[in-house]
């Protein structure tokens, strides 16, 4: 075949791409969550189910290694979804524990989004040969053929449908004990991986409060825009059995499973937790498309909660790209007196140089409006609380968390971030929580983060010039970054991108 030949055959393979299509399941039966398991199965609950207790898991590997530790504890049914789920050490010990549970009876349910599941399908279509494992995929991309630039392809044609994307974490086990925060699931979340890793939060939670999360997967789990792997990906793509068998045992990095936790060390983990209630806020999924049914129910309660604010107010989000109705709730607060501070990533740290490109126009009028703006440092002291020891000193820190602190009352912990994509674009969950204790026990944990040697402060001059304030003194350019770093964000910042962002 001569040049001409390939080149015409490329193209069409092209056209045929992007002329895919995904259409809605609306006649499938509704499938629900499983009743709660029996508290025989969580002798360590029996005490305290009829109230929520909410954990935080501050700490990436103690994070993880109770992730596993539930999964190791079900005996009826795992529902997962998440945004991000990597074929690392950390994500490939999460699915050995989820056929190991599968293995023994449990019913496995996993919601996926579509952003990065270039080259992943031919596991995920083998994993659900399981009997009791089922995989759906949030608003998939037709073409599943190629890497991340030939399935973008779609774009060509139906950009305005999956440029929303699910960005949802969410883990439920036996209906007994969830999981809600702002980790993906990657050895990077949890501080295991050698270049870069992130700071970040989640909470373990019990009681009642369970039993409507599971609804809430439920609702994303029957959305017809969730459609099973197995609609997508014919069987004759997916591994081998020994195939599989030999991906779920390849080891490597640093990710040791824990033993299963005794029902004692489980009530020494809920001790250590924190009463109180919870208002649940989650993005209702596409009806008709993703691309007219727009979720912003999350943002509304946002602004809500923060014009409810009087006193002190705390924001925490890896990428601060504020909306305008997110600007000017700040601004009616700083007004009326209230304390506003927020914390996100520096240029060194944030791993989206065109988000950090977007951020940094708002930092001005922020100032101005009488915010205090913090921005994580790369190089942190603080490193070693969220980073595996052996790979400290080679990696540096980013902010992943998003959290938001109300008063001495309340906290929102989910999966938002504040920028445009989590508020108007993203689908997205969180838990507005009302626990003075939680509230405050949080605050201790990031004030850590605020200190000199962990975060700059960043103050305007006498002049007006966005200044970054630190134990080295003023820092008058985007610290610590280097010349080409800031040559790139200058120029992201040039283009009409942060309603992207």
């Amino acid at each position: 075949m001569n040049s001409l030949s390939r080149l015409v055959g490329f193209m069409l393979v092209v056209l045929v791409s992007a002329c895919a299509t995904v259409e809605p399941e609306r006649d499938r039966p509704p499938e629900l969550a499983l009743s709660p398991a029996p508290l025989s199965a969580w002798p360590m609950l029996e005490e305290t189910a009829d109230g929520n207790l909410f954990v935080p898991m501050n700490n990436g590997q103690t994070a993880l290694n109770w992730r596993l530790r539930a999964l190791q504890a079900a005996s009826r049914s795992i529902d997962l979804q998440t945004f991000i789920w990597e074929s690392d050490a950390a994500g490939r010990a999460l699915v050995e524990e989820a056929v190991a549970a599968a293995d023994r009876g449990v019913r496995v349910r996993v919601i996926l989004d579509d952003s990065f599941l270039a080259h992943a399908d031919p596991v995920i279509r083998a994993l659900s040969e399981h009997p009791m494992i089922a995989y759906r995929i949030y608003n998939p991309l037709a073409n599943r053929a190629g890497g991340s630039a030939m399935r973008q392809l779609e774009n060509l044609t139906e950009f305005s449908r999956i440029n929303h994307r699910m960005h949802n974490k969410l883990l439920v086990i036996d209906g007994r004990i969830a999981i809600v925060g702002g980790r993906n699931q990657a050895d990077e979340y949890y501080g295991y991986r050698a270049e870069q890793n992130f700071r970040d939060l989640e909470v373990i939670l019990q009681g009642p409060l369970v039993t409507r999360l599971s609804g809430l997967f439920d609702l994303y789990w029957n959305d017809p825009w969730t459609i099973p792997i197995e609609h997508l990906v014919d069987a004759s793509e997916e591994l081998s059995p020994e195939e599989l068998a030999d991906w779920l045992t390849e080891k490597d990095g640093l990710v040791k499973h824990p033993q299963p936790a005794t029902p004692q060390q489980w009530q020494a983990l809920l001790e250590t937790g924190y009463p109180g209630t919870a208002k649940l806020i989650v993005d209702t999924p596409a009806d008709e498309s993703p691309a007219v049914d727009f979720p912003v129910q999350l943002a509304q309660a946002y602004i809500e909660r923060i014009d409810a604010t009087q006193r002190d107010l705390l924001l925490i989000s890896a990428y601060f790209i504020p909306t305008e109705p997110l600007t000017t709730a700040i601004e009616r607060a700083t007004a009326r007196g209230v304390k506003v501070r927020i914390l996100t990533n520096s240029l060194g740290s944030n791993n989206h140089v065109t988000a950090h490109a977007a951020y940094a126009e708002h930092r001005p009028a922020l100032l101005h409006a009488g915010a205090e703006l913090y921005e994580l440092r790369a190089d942190a002291s603080a490193r070693a609380l969220y980073v595996f020891e052996e790979v400290e000193e080679s990696s540096i820190l980013g902010l992943h968390a998003k959290i938001a602190l109300f008063d001495d009352c309340c906290l929102m912990v989910g999966s938002s971030n504040l920028d445009p994509r989590s508020l108007r674009l993203n689908t997205e969950i969180g838990a507005l929580v009302d626990s003075p204790g939680l509230n405050a026990h949080v605050r201790e944990l990031f004030a850590v983060d605020l200190l000199p040697e962990n975060a700059w402060r960043v103050k305007l001059s006498e002049t007006g010039e966005v200044v970054w304030v630190g134990p080295e003194g003023d820092v008058h350019e985007a610290p610590p970054a280097s010349f080409f770093m800031r040559a790139e964000s200058w120029f992201f910042g040039l283009l009409p991108i942060e309603g992207q962002m």
